[in-house]
């Protein structure tokens, strides 16, 4: 992963007091790895939130937005949106978290640690500031930050321990996770009924081109949640058709 070139998200204003914890939670799925490197993100014309179920993760109230390095096109990469940056596990099942790569979009080391704080079952059972090399000051080269635990959680929290809005600057790339249970997920599964076909395709058809607060707009076929059904949600069911899956 290359430094960001810093493309501020449009119309967004970033806010943080020191000590806010930033989570992410998630589900599980048979014991097994999971890079979630958003490479199989559409290059969007500017930042677009990343979509609910997103590799089994539910993003639909968070603020990462993905978009492409200014400097490497193609290359996608998430950066946070404003201080809520909480994403779900689906089911809130356990999973391992072995960490991920961030940096920052203004190439400037922040003024402020960062650390993990992981919980599990409702118990803290990690706190980065614990920890020699649990807490770390990003700049505009990306750096892994892992947590020294090897237990499950699930939800992992990354706190800023610094002053103002230097925190605002953060990106982030390569999360790691092991999933423990879940069953898989299809994206493009406005209806939920455990398969994509032409009842999402009519689900998206039926709110063409309408925005959120229009009458007709239906926030599930909205699947990459920029606010108006349109083409990349008609992609989406598209890429997405004859996947199939228990109905949950």
């Amino acid at each position: 992963m290359k430094t960001s070139a810093g493309r501020p998200l449009p119309g967004r204003r970033l806010w943080l007091f020191a000590g806010c914890i930033t989570t992410v939670a998630a589900a599980s799925a048979s014991a097994e790895d999971v890079l979630i490197d958003f490479q199989d993100l559409a290059p969007p014309a500017s930042f677009l939130a990343v979509p609910d179920l997103y590799h089994g993760l539910s993003w639909a109230s968070s603020d990462w937005f993905y978009g492409e390095l200014g400097s490497d096109p193609g290359q996608i990469y998430v950066a946070l949106g404003s201080s809520n940056a909480a994403i779900y596990g689906i089911n809130g099942d356990d999973f391992f978290f072995d960490g991920a790569d961030y940096w920052s979009r203004r190439t400037a080391d922040a003024n402020g640690d960062f650390y993990y704080v992981l919980y599990h079952d409702g118990q803290q059972v990690y706190d980065g500031r614990n920890e020699s090399d649990g807490r770390q000051r990003f700049d505009g080269a990306p750096q892994h930050l892992a947590p020294n635990y090897a237990g499950p959680v699930d939800i992992v929290a990354l706190a800023f321990d610094g002053g103002g809005d230097d925190w605002d600057h953060l990106a982030m790339d390569n999360l790691l996770i092991r999933t423990i249970g879940v069953p898989p997920i299809c994206l493009a599964d406005v209806d939920q009924s455990g398969a994509v076909d032409f009842a999402d395709l009519n689900l998206v058809l039926s709110g063409w081109g309408r925005q959120i607060g229009e009458t007709g707009f239906t926030p599930e076929a909205d699947l990459d949640a920029d606010g108006l059904i349109g083409f990349n949600d008609l992609n989406i069911v598209l890429g997405d058709w004859g996947c199939t899956v228990p109905a949950r």
